[in-house]
């Protein structure tokens, strides 16, 4: 949760301090929203953030027994989770194959050539048909770091590119 819109600098700082205070959805409960939102912060979104993390520990104590299930579906039902999320959830966490497809993956995904799709979800979809299983969950850490350092959104730095040889660049039209 703490992830979204936010540096993955401050979201493992936050994360760190959160999880010092409360490692379990009891644990969370015992915390104000005022108080959670004050250690994330400087997270993104740092009060909304804090209500669906109070939001989430409800659920799970309520629907999962206190554990995070380990299906997409259960977990998009949590408070605030999408196919993002679960998805990072599922196979960071869990260990389960999924595709966490964000704004890099997606981007570099349709300029490699993998995929031809317009949104994140198409995205997930097209390359669970073309990655092999065992490339799934580590697929998104390979792309975010390489978004944002090499194939950014506005004229990537395809100069710099080990890849270039093999893509045909999809969409971009500056480069540096």
């Amino acid at each position: 949760m703490i992830s979204l819109r936010t540096k993955d600098q401050v979201t493992d700082a936050a994360a760190g301090r959160l999880f010092a205070l409360a490692r379990s959805p009891n644990a969370m409960l015992r915390l104000s929203d005022a108080r959670i939102a004050r250690t994330i912060y400087p997270a993104g979104f740092y009060r909304v953030k804090a209500g669906q993390i109070l939001g989430i520990s409800r659920a799970l104590l309520a629907r999962h027994g206190g554990r995070v299930p380990a299906d997409r579906d259960a977990l998009m039902a949590l408070p605030g989770v999408g196919l993002k999320t679960a998805n990072l959830v599922l196979g960071r966490a869990l260990g389960v194959p999924s595709i966490c497809v964000d704004v890099h993956v997606h981007r570099i995904s349709n300029r490699l050539g993998l995929v031809r799709t317009r949104t994140p979800e198409e995205t997930e979809a097209a390359l669970r048909r073309v990655l092999a299983r065992r490339l799934w969950v580590r697929w998104n850490g390979w792309l975010v770091g390489y978004g944002q350092r090499i194939c950014q959104p506005v004229s990537p730095w395809c100069s710099r590119c080990r890849l270039r040889p093999q893509c045909p660049r999809r969409g971009v039209k500056r480069s540096r």
